[in-house]
Order: C-alpha cells, then structure tokens, then sequence
C-alpha cells in the first residue's frame, strides 16, 4: 500500500526539466535578448552621433541663419580641444567603456557651449 501512496504523490509533482531541456530554454531566451541588444546599441549610438552633429553645428555655427554663433571663450575653446585631442579610445575591441568615455566628453563639452548657441 504504502507504494502506491509514493507512486500517486510522484504522479501529482509537476515533473522538472531535465538539463538538456533547461539550456533549450535558456538558448531561447538568449536569442529573445539579441534583438532587443540590437536596439538599445542602436539607439545610444543613434543619440550620441546626434549629440556630436549638434555640437559640431552649434559650434561651426551652421543652421544659423545669418546669425554668427555664440561660442565659448577661447580658453574654454582650448581646453575643449585638448579633451578631444586626449581622448583614448579602442574601437577594435568594441567596449563599452568607450562609449562612455564619448558619453562623458560628450556631457563635458556641451556644458561648456553657451546657452544662447
């Protein structure tokens, strides 16, 4: 009798993956990521090239219509190149530090563009 018992209660337990059937799940789930990766790269990448054009604008005074561009002073102006210029970065090996480090000077220099520009 007390078989019978242990093989109704076994009977009732939701049976678990098995490993094989575990990493399937999880190869799907990382398949549902790359996607998902994709976007995100291409949105931070599509908004820092967006910062970089519209810096570049301001400063080039380009768009302006007739208007001659507000700029810096030029030890802010020099000191803006020498970042620029001192900027390490290496894009062969596709880290993600890097484009923080854009981030950053990025963030640097447009607080050093006037707000009229």
């Amino acid at each position: 009798m007390a078989g019978r018992r242990d093989m109704a209660k076994r009977s009732k337990r939701t049976k678990s993956p098995t490993r094989p059937e575990l990493a399937q799940q999880v190869a799907r789930e990382l398949a549902k990521l790359r996607p998902v990766l994709r976007n995100i790269g291409t949105a931070l990448l599509d908004r820092l090239d967006g910062e970089l054009v519209g810096l570049a604008h301001s400063l080039s005074g380009e768009g302006v219509s007739g208007d001659r561009p507000v700029l810096p002073h030029t030890p802010a102006l020099s000191a803006m190149l020498a970042d620029i210029q001192t900027l390490k970065l290496k894009p062969k090996k596709g880290r993600l530090k890097d484009l923080g480090r854009i981030e950053a000077l990025l963030e640097s220099l447009s607080g050093r563009i006037p707000p009229d520009a």
